[in-house]
Parts: structure tokens; sequence; C-alpha cells
């Protein structure tokens, strides 16, 4: 088994890391036939429960600087403080499918939620923010989501952002 601190120059580390699943999930109970069956599968299940944790324990690639902290804290100021707005705003403008199954849609809803707080407080121009949005949706959700998430927020945009970038909320507190 290879220490957290082994983990990060070693060719062992590196093939740890390209043999992690990330997006393994479990799944339902397997059922075996055999004792040989089980036994293989709980070998295999302790193999990866050891690889999980070499690398979740490996020091990060990325060093979060004061810049990347004060943007992310500004953020989830912006989404906490205008999250009862957007829900209204994201009820009007996603589609019923949505609204049907929205714990489906966790992950589609939170980064319209960042969106439009970008948007609304941090005045990043619309154009940025939903392209970053589209490829966020591109790289996690499933292949109808980056279309949904730009419509949406572009309907947001022409609703409650003006010509110049400003969003209407950001004018109205000055």
């Amino acid at each position: 088994m290879l220490s957290g601190s082994s983990i990060a120059g070693s060719a062992q580390g590196e093939a740890c890391l390209l043999n992690y699943n990330h997006m393994s999930f479990g799944g339902g109970p397997l059922e075996v036939g055999t004792e040989q069956e089980a036994e293989k599968l709980a070998s295999q299940n302790d193999k990866d429960s050891a690889n999980e944790a070499d690398v979740l324990s490996a020091p990060p690639k990325l060093v979060y600087n004061n810049y990347v902290l004060r943007l992310s804290r500004e953020l989830l100021v912006a989404v906490a403080s205008g999250w009862d707005k957007h829900v209204v705003i994201i009820d009007k403008i996603i589609p019923q499918a949505w609204k049907d199954e929205p714990v489906a849609r966790i992950l589609e809803l939170c980064i319209l939620h960042i969106a439009m707080a970008e948007m609304a407080s941090k005045g990043t121009p619309h154009k940025v923010v939903i392209n970053e949005a589209v490829d966020l949706a591109k790289r996690f959700c499933d292949g109808g989501a980056p279309r949904v998430i730009n419509g949406c927020l572009r309907t947001f945009v022409k609703d409650h952002v003006d010509v110049a970038g400003t969003s209407q909320e950001a004018k109205s507190k000055s």
C-alpha cells in the first residue's frame, strides 16, 4: 500500500491515480454464486478502498492563493444572499422535466445559481459566465443540460440584466 507522502512522485503513485475511478458510486448489492467469488470481490474491494485512500490523501496539485480563496468566498456569499430570489427566477425558466425531478438536477441547478450570482454580484460579463456554465454542464451533466442551461441563463440575462451588463439587482442596491 502506498502512503500519502509516497504517492506524489512515484510510478506506483501515477498508476494508482490512473486506476482511481472517481465516478464509481457503488450501486446495488452484488450477488455471488460461490465463496470464491465472494472472496475475490472482497479482495478487489479492499484494493479499491486502499487505492481510494491513497488518492484522497495525496497533496493537491492546485495551490490555493489568496485571490482564488477570496473569489470563492465572494461567490459563495453571493449565491447564499441571492438564493431565494434566484430560486423564484429559476423556477420560472427551467423546463417542467427539471421541476419534476429536482434531485436529479442538483448539479445543473447549482450551476445556474452560481452563474446567476456571479452575474448579479460580481458584474462578470454575461457572455463569459454563460460560456463557463455551459462548459461545466458539458463536462459534468447529461447531454441536454448544456443547451438548457444556456437558454435559462440567456433568459435570465434578457429579463434581469441590462444592456451594460449590470444586474438590475445590483442597480437597485446603489
